[in-house]
Formats: C-alpha cells, structure tokens, sequence
C-alpha cells in the first residue's frame, strides 16, 4: 500500500517530512481545505505533490509567477512525474495541446495562473478533468493586506464552484493573521483548518546597518563571511555594477535580473550553483524556485517595501541549518528615497486611464475585443510615441496587472519551441517522400530527441545551425516550411517583451469608478513600507522578536542579532569597568571579588575572567586575582 512517506522516499528520496508537513499532508488527504503557512525553503510544494500523486486524477496548481511554474515542471518531470504548465507566454496550439493531455495523457499536475480560470476553453477542459486537489500558491496574492495582492485571485472562488467535493490547499510563506482570515474567506473554506511553522530561524543572525558608504561595508562583509552569497539590488544597472565591484577585490560574482536573455539567466544562476560564482547580485527576480541550502550569507543592498518580502528574501539564507546572516544595509536619507518611490509606484486614476486608453490606440483594439491577446510591445518606443514617462508608465502597467486589465511580460520568457505533430509512422513516410527535409529531421531528433513527438521543447535555432554548419537563416526557412507543411508546429521567439490583455479591452473612461479600492492599495503598501523602516531604525528590541511579532508569533531574544549582541557587549563592558576598578586597589581574593558582584553577574564574571587571563592582562595566585602588570 502507497503512503506518503514511501512516495517522499520513491520521488525525492526522504526519509522523513520536516515538521508540519505530515500534518498538512494528511489534512489533505482527508479531503479537508487547508490553509499551510511555511517559510522560504519549508517545503510547500511537497505538501500538494504528495497528496497528488496519491490521489487518482489531477491536481490543478494556481501560481502567479510563470518562471516559478516552469521550474516546478522541470522539477517533476526529472522525477518521472507528468506535469504541464499553462501561462501567457504560450501560444493558442501549445495550451490546446497541453489542456488534452490533461484530460487523455496521463498528466498529474497543470500548473496554470489565476487570470486562466477566467478563460472559456479552461474552463470547458477543466470540466473534462477528473480533479483531486485545486492548491493556490502564494495565496497572500488574494489578500488587499496581502504585500503583492493580484485580484484575479478573487475569481479562484468562482472556479471552484467547478470541482465539487473537491479541497483547496492554499499555501504563502509570509502571512499576518488578517491576511489568513482574509484567504479562507476569499477561497470559501468549508472549515478554518490552519497550519503554521514557526517563523523563528535560529541559526540566522539577522542585522542592520547604517551606514555611510554601503559599498564599502559590502565589501568588507564579504570579505569577513565566507560562503555563497546573495545581494540584493532594487535595479537591473546595480547588479551589473556591483557584480563588477565585487570582482574587483577577488572575489568570484555574477548578476540576475528580469531583463536578461533566457540564456544568460540559466549560465548565471548555473555558475552561481556550481559555486563558479561566490556571489550573486540580483534584484528580487531571482530567488524563486531556487534550491541551494548552503547560501551563508544574504545581503540587502537596500532595504524591500514590507517586511514580508525582506523576511522571504532573507530566509533564503542557512537554510541547511547551519550557521548564516542577513544583513540589511541603510542610510540615513534612504527613508525619504522610499517613500518617494512608493508615490510614483502608485500613479494617479487619470495617469492610469491616460496608459489603458494609449495601449488601446496602440493595438487598434475595440471595446470588448482581446482577450487574452498576446502582443509584442516594447516599452520605450510606446512612451516615445504617446509622450509618456517611461518610470511612470512602467509602474502604471504593475498597478493594471494588479487591475487584472494588461500584463507586460518579459522577452526572457519567450523562446522558440517545437512539436512535431504527426506521428512516427507519418513522419517517416514524408522523409522518404521528401528526401531534401531527411537529414534536417534527423538532426533535430538527434539533438532534441523524441520528447518532440510528445511536447513543445524549447530549441535553439543557431544550436541547430551548427549541428548542421549552415546559416541560422536557413534552418528557419526549413522550421517554417515544414510548419506549412504540417510535420510540426515551430514557434519563434518574437525576441520582445508582450503585453497580454487579461480582460476585454474596456471603456478607459469607465475603468477604476471606484477608486477607493486603489486609495486602499496604496495606504496598505505605505503601512507595510513604514513598518519596514521601523525594523530598520528600531535598535532597542531584538531583531527576530521584531519580526516575529510582525507576524503574530512572540519569542524569547536571539541572541545573535545586531541589537542583541550590542546590548551584550554594553553589559560586558559595565562589568570590565567595574572588575578594574576592584582589580586597580591590589590583589584581590576570589570569594572578595565575586562577592562585589550581583548574582546574575556571576557566569559572565567567570568567562570575563577567564577571557583576561588567556590574554595576559591578569594572574591568579593562591585563588587571588591581581593585574599582570603590578
């Protein structure tokens, strides 16, 4: 009999769940709606591939992030597990294909976004589908509190309307208790079932410091703590520059952002993995999905908007258990710098209206017309074009995904794919009949194998050229003729980012009527931000307990944070004064000089002591101290 254990064993190869795990396991198992709390690196997929894969059918996984849900494929699929992904960056054909095999193919897991629940055909499969579980990743998506709140989360209610009798898992890393409340009620929970691991980290050291010239404490922390690192930059242009910085003063380090080629992400991350790279600097784009346990130290250039995304962040460190630091790095104008930013991250109603109805002329699409669309669209020339700033208008797109109206996604996510659509048989009548396309079409088997008779594999048409010592351009001229031809479907990337309508285009005029949900939004991020710098600039409680009770959990003092060990040192230093001044009038007996001090004093008297003799600085002679130098 199959249990849960014997699949951790079979598919990830461990012996045992980390604590809470089995438990929420189980609470799925039992058909029961579960909400999981667990931290960066807790294991959260698990808790839904388990139950999963020993359910029969298929289990639909909701996930905001499109790299997070390719990496989760990736990852089962090298298990021997099936699992497909739904998202934008897809065409028409692939997600058909993708949405059958879900159905006839065997498939357990389909990852897909909130915004495709919404979408007729999804819906229409889904009905085919026999579902076992509906888990909603990074759930505090659904939440107004929530630190990165995407209202087509709202819709996951009206799609679970679908799946009768069928349990929802929802799952976040960082939530408050008004954030849980709010995500059972939005996801129609039959029964509040929470489970929650502990936030406290107790072997990282967490610690803040105001600084001068943060590259210089970068530098030097660097140089003081041994190990892989991460920093984290708020710009694309920082992670270059300091990558550089960091290079300079020998130290091995590489750089992460949204905007780099599908390829330069896969080489960096890969280096930094391989420890190639000591260090990785990067903005919050890299981090997701990212399984290293042994990162030492977490550096934060400039401090997030909201503790939850700093906490997340941060926890990417130690978590092997051993030893590590998060150090956040401040300066004193900083403050004023971030609360600026939040302003221009939030642009006005009209500002809002003046992009949606500027996009809408761009694409000549009429009203009600879209959606789901996928266009090419390159920032700077649409700003040159329709007189826009183009920081501003960047930030006018964040708060319309956040609308559920557009998506600007990435060039880094589109890249040229591949399926050949007919079958063995098939094919290999058109090489015998077409002799010219043979060789071509072996060399793409060679290469790519036979997963192309069965998915859309992402292909490298200059790989291909070389295989082949021809031109890049001939082997696209041979991909589309054979796509004419009907042997496979062949994809090129479009090499620009693409801006998806996730609604019908609408009336610009008649968007945000209501604009207390937006004022809503923006005072809720300012709450979040000032909490942020109150950690910053709060030195008298220690860091963890701070965090902790962000977050609704209490705790004793670490011990190992910045304030902790400060307020240690300070004690240390009141008793090294006082021991001087007793030590300064002559030799002095033991049961004398303890008897001078409190009894909590006593341990640290004695290591204090001990510290002085190993330095020289006293002697003891016939269990009486006295100074070396009298």
């Amino acid at each position: 009999m199959t249990t849960p254990e014997l699949l951790l064993k079979k598919y990830w190869g461990y012996a045992a769940f980390r604590p809470v795990q089995a438990d929420i396991i189980q609470s799925v198992l039992e058909g029961q709606d579960t909400l999981a709390l667990l931290p960066t690196g807790g294991g959260k997929s698990i808790c839904y591939q388990v139950p999963g894969l020993m359910k029969e059918g298929i289990c639909i996984v909701v996930s905001p992030l499109i790299a997070l849900m390719n990496d989760q494929v990736a990852g089962l699929k090298k298990r021997g597990i099936k699992a497909v992904a739904v998202h934008s960056a897809l065409d028409t054909r692939e997600i058909d294909n993708a949405l059958n095999s879900c159905i006839y193919g065997g498939i357990k897991f389909l990852y897909c976004s909130p915004e495709r629940l919404q979408t007729e055909l999804f819906i229409a499969r889904a009905k085919e589908m026999n579902v076992n579980l509906l888990a909603v990743d990074e759930a505090h998506c659904i939440s107004q509190w929530g630190h990165d709140f995407r209202p087509s989360y709202l819709q996951i209610a009206e799609f679970r309307k679908l799946l009768e009798g069928v349990p929802v898992l929802a799952l976040t890393a960082t939530a408050k208790a008004v954030v849980q409340a709010e995500i059972q009620q939005e996801l129609a929970f039959k029964a509040g079932v929470v489970f929650k691991s502990t936030f406290a980290r107790p072997n990282l050291s967490f610690s803040v410091r105001v600084v001068e010239d943060k590259e210089v404490k970068l530098l030097e922390i660097l140089h003081k703590v041994a190990g892989s690192a991460i920093v984290y930059v708020r710009s694309r242009k920082a992670t270059r520059q300091l990558a550089e910085l960091i290079r300079k003063q020998d130290i091995t380090a590489t750089y992460y952002h949204a905007g780099l080629s599908h390829t330069h992400k896969e080489q960096h991350q890969q280096a930094w993995l391989n420890n190639t790279a000591r260090v990785m600097v990067a903005t919050n784009a890299f981090g997701m999905g990212i399984d290293k346990p042994n990162v030492r130290l977490v550096v934060h250039f400039e401090a997030p908007s909201s503790i939850e995304d700093y906490y997340q962040e941060a926890g990417r460190a130690g978590r092997d258990g051993h030893v590590a630091f998060a150090v956040l790095l401040a300066h004193k104008s900083d403050a004023e710098k971030q609360r600026q930013q939040l302003e221009t991250n939030h642009p006005s109603i009209d500002f809002l209206k003046r992009v949606y109805q500027a996009v809408a002329n761009h694409f000549q699409m009429a009203v009600g017309s879209g959606f789901m669309a996928s266009r090419s669209f390159v920032l700077h020339e649409f700003c040159q074009k329709y007189e826009l700033d183009t920081i501003q208008t960047f930030h006018a797109f964040h708060r319309l995904n956040e609308a559920g109206l557009l998506q600007l996604t990435d060039s880094g996510l589109k890249h040229s794919r591949l399926k050949i659509t007919v079958n063995h048989t098939e094919l290999y009548k058109f090489q015998v009949a077409n002799k010219k396309f043979d060789n071509f079409i072996k060399s793409l088997l060679r290469i790519y194998g036979g997963g192309l008779f069965t998915d859309y594999l992402v292909i490298n048409e200059t790989k291909i050229a070389n295989f082949l010592k021809v031109e890049v351009k001939k082997v696209g001229e041979l991909l589309v003729r054979l796509n004419k031809l009907g042997m496979l479907h062949y994809i090129h990337a479009s090499g620009k980012p693409e801006l998806v309508f996730l609604q019908p285009r609408q009336d610009a005029q008649k968007l945000f009527i209501n604009d207390a949900h937006l004022a809503r939004l923006k005072t809720n991020a300012q709450a979040r931000l000032e909490a942020m710098l109150n950690y910053i600039h709060h030195t008298e409680t220690c860091r963890m307990q701070q965090l902790l009770v962000y977050f609704d959990e209490g705790i004793t003092f670490c011990g190992k944070c910045d304030v902790c060990l400060t307020k240690k040192h300070a004690g240390t230093e009141k008793l090294y004064v006082k021991l001087m001044q007793q030590l300064n009038q002559g030799s002095i007996s033991e049961q004398v000089l303890f008897s001078a001090f409190a009894a909590s004093q006593q341990q640290a008297l004695v290591a204090l002591l001990r510290q002085m003799m190993d330095a020289g600085v006293i002697i003891k002679v016939n269990e009486a101290y006295r100074l070396a130098s009298n």
